[in-house]
């Protein structure tokens, strides 16, 4: 949430996603939720469509991996991800073990070489890679000041 929105309801992106984690509306209606701007709302589009993405590569066994998977699908969306899980096949990646293999390849995609190829084209996709990498280091920092207070 706070890499979404900075913990704000009524956030608002450039590509139209709204509130606190920053769900597009058609997204949102397709999840049954009229609006998302609405903080319980929101949270729960948000909460059910990135449960969606981490159910979706079942290839991937980790389940740490399948959430980073997850979330940059979030961010890029799931094409995206696809389209960088075969890239990285082509490049002889080991893409069965998630993102970490793919977060290798995905800043290929902004190139038309690459991308041209592909069946979503063109993606901002290093945005993707530093905010799964921001993700974790926010998580990782939570996770020791929770440990530190035990």
């Amino acid at each position: 949430m706070y890499q979404e929105s900075r913990f704000d309801p009524k956030a608002r992106s450039f590509a139209g996603a709204l509130g606190l984690l920053q769900v597009m509306p058609g997204t949102a209606r397709e999840l049954g939720f009229t609006s998302v701007t609405e903080p319980e709302a929101g949270v729960q589009a948000g909460v059910k469509y990135l449960r969606r993405l981490y159910d979706r590569p079942a290839a991937i066994e980790s389940e740490e991996e399948r959430i980073w998977f997850a979330l940059a699908a979030y961010n890029a969306g799931y094409g995206h991800l696809q389209d960088g899980r075969r890239l990285a096949h082509e490049l002889g990646r080991d893409t069965a073990i998630g993102f970490g293999e793919v977060d290798q390849v995905m800043p290929l995609l902004a190139r038309s070489e690459y991308h041209s190829h592909e069946r979503y084209g063109y993606c901002r996709c290093s945005e993707p890679v530093r905010y799964v990498r921001s993700i974790r280091q926010l998580y990782q920092a939570y996770t020791a000041a929770l440990e530190g207070r035990e």
